[in-house]
């Protein structure tokens, strides 16, 4: 005897299988599109960031909603993504870099509210905390790392004990912002001198903070005294390095300070004002490039991008 399936129960079956059918399964990360006219390099770029989610995060966009994927893209694709769009705010206008970074933690929570399960705005603050806050990381970005922390305050993936942590962090990330004036300090110089970062005038300075036996400093100093053109512009008051420990043990201090080059400014913060609340060092060394009106250009910036940033400046002059 044939059995006979009701045409509803089929027609669901059908449809079901079809879905299962043709999901896309994982997609390449899907980038934006420079429009043919911009041909400037800064333009592209700040497009790019400005525009860098959008596709990501269209409403049209069909994508598998396999839970081992990212919105479709598998973990690979995303995490590579990220960092080539981690790169681009280093150099990206900040108003621009930060709104993209509203956008982007707006719309990660708003798929996570959507599709649980792709667990979308675990992914980006992770990967956020990995990339834009992790001392290790070449890219890390303190001023693009703020609306992270504040996209957690206001989330309602977030509890009471991590609004707290991340109000708390916000109130370290947004010491010495960049394009606003860094943070006055004194400090005494091996002759006995005191100075204070305000009296140094020069286009640009490179405010260093280091301790004495510590190996990466050193690797630090090494890389900037091999610097070629780097004595001439610090002898024609063009640049300025200001090398400041600011710590308490002045002996040990003073038993290393002959290593520093002589041509810079190194002293030590006797006041302990530095590390108790007027700069955010979470680990040593720590970099921080100031223009002429003292204002902050890069933040605890890996010693690679100090590098190319002062070799572009030694190129242009």
């Amino acid at each position: 005897m044939r059995l006979r399936i009701p045409l509803t129960i089929a027609l669901v079956l059908a449809l079901a299988s079809s879905c299962k059918e043709k999901d896309p399964g994982p997609q390449p990360f899907p980038m934006p599109k420079v429009p043919t006219m911009m041909t400037s390099g800064p333009d592209i770029q700040n497009y790019l960031v400005t525009h860098y989610w959008q596709p990501f995060f269209a409403e049209d966009r069909v994508y598998s909603k396999d839970t081992s994927l990212i919105g479709g893209v598998t973990r690979d694709a995303f995490q590579a993504a990220f960092t080539n769009y981690a790169t681009m705010l280093m150099t990206a206008d900040v108003q621009k870099g930060l709104e993209a970074q509203k956008y982007l933690m707006a719309e990660a929570e708003k798929m996570e509210a959507a599709y649980p399960d792709g667990k979308v705005w675990e992914s980006v603050l992770s990967i956020s905390d990995l990339m834009l806050y992790d001392p290790q990381s070449i890219i890390r970005n303190e001023e693009m790392y703020i609306p992270v922390e504040e996209a957690k305050v206001s989330s309602k993936f977030t509890t009471d004990e991590e609004k707290a942590d991340a109000e708390a962090l916000l109130s370290r990330l947004k010491l010495n912002r960049l394009g606003t004036p860094a943070a006055d300090f004194g400090f005494t110089q091996l002759n006995g001198r005191q100075m204070r970062l305000y009296d140094i005038k020069a286009d640009i300075i490179v405010l260093l903070f280091s301790n004495p036996g510590c190996e990466n400093c050193k690797a630090v100093i090494d890389q900037l005294r091999a610097m070629e053109g780097l004595e001439g512009l610090i002898a024609a008051g063009k640049l300025a390095i200001v090398n400041v420990y600011p710590d308490a043990d002045l002996d040990e201090w003073r038993s290393y300070a002959p290593i520093y080059p002589k041509n810079w400014y190194n002293g030590y913060n006797g006041a302990l004002d530095v590390a108790g609340g007027l700069y955010n060092l979470r680990a040593i060394p720590s970099l921080y490039v100031l223009d002429e009106a003292k204002n902050v250009v890069f933040k605890d910036v890996d010693p690679v991008i100090l590098v190319n940033y002062l070799n572009s400046a030694l190129a242009a002059r």
